[in-house]
């Protein structure tokens, strides 16, 4: 009987364990960027581990695309893959890369992320060309929808 109630007492203290956890916030990571990401900046980004496909999960590269400037906030960004994105009409493949590797600004994906997120590729930020950036943000324009007109 002893073994029972200290297991229904282990049992009953883990599950109050779990749903305290679940009202907590998640912590306040210091950025690893020296200074707010800029429009068009290529940064890596360390997606969440705990993260569902089809969502994007580990390190990969992004394209900024927030107009705000802040380090400590929130920043969207285009995930990049090193996947081939030949069946993907909402990819675009890049000529710029963060490291060298094929790869491919996946917009159907825009993501806003922590700033504290963002890691920057052995000190340097690359920053993709106006006019390859205008190709990426054309193709995010026609994911998005419309407005629709006034009067409809």
């Amino acid at each position: 009987m002893y073994k029972n109630k200290t297991k229904s007492k282990i049992a009953e203290n883990l599950l109050q364990g779990m749903m305290s956890n679940e009202h907590q916030s998640p912590p306040k990571v210091a950025p690893k960027i020296k200074a707010a990401p800029k429009i068009r900046n290529m940064y890596w980004c360390d997606f969440p581990r705990d993260a569902q496909l089809p969502e994007f999960w580990k390190r990969r590269p992004v394209i900024v695309v927030s107009r705000i400037r802040t380090l400590h906030g929130a920043v969207t960004v285009i995930p990049c893959s090193t996947t081939p994105q030949n069946e993907n009409k909402w990819a675009v493949k890049l000529k710029t890369s963060i490291d060298g590797r094929e790869s491919w600004a996946v917009c159907d994906k825009i993501s806003t992320l922590a700033v504290s997120r963002l890691v920057p590729h052995s000190g340097v930020v690359p920053k993709l060309p106006q006019e390859e950036f205008r190709l990426v943000l054309e193709k995010l324009l026609e994911w998005l929808p419309s407005l629709p007109k006034e009067n409809s």
